[in-house]
């Protein structure tokens, strides 16, 4: 009797090894798939905050040549913001409010451009639901 108590142990061990195997062969993939969509969402800016205040308020307290911590206190944190590294750093800074979007570019932490379009923001949604 005491030989055939570890084989059944075994086997046990060993079945549910595969259903384990097989759940996660079957979840991982998806949960894969939905966290890297999910990460894809984030660099596109899918969820911006819409700011409150007007565009062209805005825009009127910004000027090229400004640091980027003056334009932050000047007015806020951006929607949406993308950062690159190199021989010299890039930013963008979108900012959505009702009546239009401001884009700030940003080279080594000081403004080089801004525009401004007027009309509803268009801020990405989230296709996954």
């Amino acid at each position: 009797m005491t030989a055939e108590a570890p084989a059944s142990r075994r086997l046990i061990i060993g079945l549910a090894l595969v259903v384990l195997a097989v759940g996660l062969a079957v979840w991982l993939p998806g949960w894969w798939d939905r966290r890297e969509f999910h990460k894809l969402e984030e660099i596109a800016g899918v969820g911006s905050p819409l700011l409150s205040g007007s565009v062209a308020d805005a825009r009127r307290k910004i000027d090229s040549g400004m640091s980027s911590e003056k334009v932050s206190g000047a007015i806020g944190k951006a929607s949406f913001a993308v950062h690159t590294d190199g021989t010299s750093t890039h930013d963008i800074w979108t900012y959505y409010y009702k009546d239009g979007t401001m884009t700030v570019n940003l080279t080594d932490g000081m403004v080089q451009r801004i525009s401004v379009a007027f009309g509803p923001p268009n801020i990405p949604k989230s296709k996954m639901r």
